[in-house]
C-alpha cells in the first residue's frame, strides 16, 4: 500500500497523537522562547536586541523539532493503518483510508471485534435442531441459540396387502401394496387378492370359511394398524433421545429450575447472563420443548380433543420439567421400552402371519417368545449374573426386587 507524500506541517487529526505535541515540553518552552523574541517593547542597548533575536530563533527552531516530531508520528500510525487494510480491499475503501486515517482505523477496530454469527445445525436422528451460532473474536467462546427444529420427513404410510396362491393356500405374499415384492407377485400372475365377494372361496380345491377369510383380515388390519404406531413412535424416540441426552449433560429440572427459567430469559435478554449461562438455558429450554412435544401423543387415537385438564394429567405421568432429573430419565427410559416393545411385537405379528395366515394364537406365541418390559432382579447375584452375560448394559432400566425401585445401570 502506498503512503501518502510526508507533509512539513501534521494535521491534527489523529486525536490520540494530539496530547503528546501539545505537552511536548521543548514546544512550550520554543513557543515562550518566540514570545520573549518578538516583543515589541523598545531595545535598550545593542546586546538587549541581540538577545531578542536569540530567543526568537531558538524558540522558532523548538517548535519546528516539535512539529516535525508530530509529523514523524503521524506518518507512522498513517503506516500502521495502511497496512490493516486487506488485500482483496476495494479502490473505495482505500481511498478512503487514505483521506481519513483515523476514522477508518476505528470502523475497522470496531469490525475486527465484532461478535460473528453462523448458522449451525445439529441433527439428533429423529430431525435436525437448527439456530446461530455466535462466536466471540477476544474471549472464542461460542454460543448457541436454537431458532427451531426440522423433523425428519416422515415416511409414506403403507398399505398392508396379503396375495394368495389360488393352487396352494400355504403359499402367500404378504407386504406393502407399493413394495417391490408385491409387483413382482403381481407380475407373475401366480399370487392374487383373496376374493371379497361370495361367503366362500376355493383354494387347493377346498373350500375356506368365510371365518378363515375375517381372521385373515382381521390380522391385516391389526399388523397394518401397527406399523403407523411404530412409524408415528420414531418421532417420539427421537425427543426421547434428545431429553435424555440433556439429562445426562446434567442440564437441571426440578420445582426450582421450573421457577427461576423465566427470570434466566429476561436476564439473556438484557445481557446480564455469560455464554455458558446462555447455553444452559438453551438446553432447558429444549429439554422443556422436548417434554412438552410427548404430552399431545399421549392421548388416545380418535378420542377427540385434549382438555386442559387432562393436559394436565398427561403432564404428570410423563418426563416434565418439574420432576427431578433421575426421575425424568427412568421416565424416558420406560417409555423407550415401551416403544421398542411396541415394535417386538410387529415382528412377532409378521412373523407369525407369515406362518400362519391370520393371528389366531397369537398370545400364546407372543408370551413364548417375548421377555418381560422391565427385567427384575431379588438378588444380588441375579444382578451379577446379568451383568455377566450383557443381559444388562450401562444405561439400562431394570426393576430391583430388593428395594422396590426401577433404577439405571450405571
Amino acid at each position: 500500500m502506498a503512503i501518502p507524500p510526508r507533509t512539513m506541517s501534521p494535521s491534527f487529526r489523529f486525536k490520540a497523537l494530539n496530547p503528546a505535541f501539545q505537552s511536548d515540553p521543548r514546544r512550550i518552552l520554543g513557543q515562550q522562547l518566540q514570545q520573549q523574541g518578538l516583543s515589541s517593547a523598545p531595545v535598550q542597548t545593542p546586546l538587549q536586541g541581540l538577545g531578542r533575536l536569540s530567543s526568537a530563533l531558538v524558540g522558532a527552531y523548538l517548535q519546528k523539532g516539535a512539529i516535525d516530531r508530530q509529523v514523524a508520528r503521524e506518518d507512522e500510525r498513517t503506516k500502521q493503518i495502511m497496512n490493516m487494510i486487506p488485500a482483496n480491499a476495494s479502490p473505495e475503501m482505500r481511498a478512503f483510508a487514505m483521506s481519513n486515517p483515523d476514522a477508518f482505523a476505528n470502523a475497522f477496530g470496531t469490525a475486527m471485534l465484532q461478535p460473528t454469527s453462523s448458522v449451525f445445525t445439529q441433527n439428533t436422528g429423529a430431525g435436525t435442531i437448527y439456530g446461530t451460532q455466535v462466536t466471540n473474536p477476544l474471549s472464542g467462546n461460542v454460543s448457541q441459540n436454537v431458532s427451531g427444529f426440522a423433523a425428519r420427513p416422515k415416511p409414506q404410510a403403507t398399505q398392508i396387502i396379503t396375495l394368495i396362491n389360488p393352487t396352494d393356500p400355504n403359499d402367500f405374499v404378504t407386504g406393502d401394496k407399493n413394495s417391490a415384492e408385491i409387483k413382482a407377485a403381481l407380475a407373475s400372475n401366480k399370487y392374487q387378492l383373496p376374493s371379497k365377494s361370495g361367503s366362500t372361496v376355493n383354494v387347493n380345491q377346498k373350500t375356506e370359511t368365510v371365518a378363515n377369510q375375517e381372521a385373515a383380515k382381521n390380522g391385516i388390519a391389526q399388523i397394518g394398524a401397527l406399523q403407523k404406531e411404530v412409524s408415528a413412535d420414531r418421532d417420539l424416540v427421537g425427543r426421547l433421545d434428545i431429553s435424555l441426552a440433556l439429562l445426562e449433560g446434567d442440564t437441571e429440572t426440578g420445582p426450582l429450575t421450573q421457577l427461576i427459567t423465566p427470570f434466566k430469559s429476561l436476564g439473556k435478554q438484557l445481557g446480564f447472563l455469560n455464554d455458558q449461562q446462555i447455553q444452559n438455558l438453551s438446553n432447558t429450554e429444549i429439554l422443556r420443548a422436548a417434554f412438552a412435544y410427548q404430552i399431545p401423543r399421549m392421548r388416545v387415537p380418535g378420542s377427540g380433543a385434549t382438555s386442559d385438564f387432562e393436559a394436565k394429567l398427561f403432564s404428570e405421568a410423563t418426563a416434565n420439567m418439574s420432576n427431578t432429573p433421575e426421575a425424568n430419565k427412568v421416565l424416558i427410559l420406560g417409555m423407550k421400552k415401551l416403544a421398542e416393545r411396541k415394535r417386538e411385537i410387529l415382528d412377532l405379528k409378521e412373523k407369525y402371519f407369515k406362518k400362519n395366515s391370520n393371528l389366531l394364537g397369537f398370545a400364546e406365541f407372543e408370551e413364548n417368545n417375548s421377555k418381560p418390559i422391565f427385567m427384575k432382579y431379588d438378588t444380588d447375584s441375579q444382578y451379577d449374573q446379568a451383568i455377566e452375560s450383557g443381559e444388562l448394559k450401562s444405561g439400562d432400566l431394570y426393576y430391583n426386587g430388593k428395594t422396590n425401585t426401577f433404577e439405571i445401570v450405571e
